[in-house]
C-alpha cells in the first residue's frame, strides 16, 4: 500500500505556519465546547421546567456553523 493517507480538510494557509495548527485546534475545540455547554444548559433548563431562551439556540447554531466551516475545508 503506497497510497498516502489523505490529509484533513485543513486549509493550506494553516498548514504553512508551524504554530498556526495549534491555534486552529484551539479554535475548533472552543467551538465544540461552546456548543456542548449551550446544549447541556438547555437540557438542564428543560429538566427543571424553565423556558429555554432563544439565544441558547442561536449560540448553538453559530458554534455548529463555525465548526462546519472550519472542518469542511474549501470547495473545489
Amino acid at each position: 500500500m503506497n497510497a498516502e493517507t489523505p490529509q484533513a480538510q485543513i486549509p493550506d494557509v494553516i498548514l504553512e505556519h508551524e504554530r498556526a495548527i495549534d491555534l486552529y485546534m484551539i479554535a475548533v475545540g472552543a467551538m465544540a465546547i461552546i456548543a456542548l455547554v449551550a446544549i447541556v444548559g438547555a437540557i438542564v433548563l428543560a429538566f427543571v421546567g424553565k423556558s429555554i431562551p432563544g439565544e441558547v439556540w442561536t449560540v448553538v447554531g453559530l458554534a455548529v456553523g463555525a465548526l462546519s466551516v472550519m472542518l469542511g475545508g474549501e470547495r473545489k
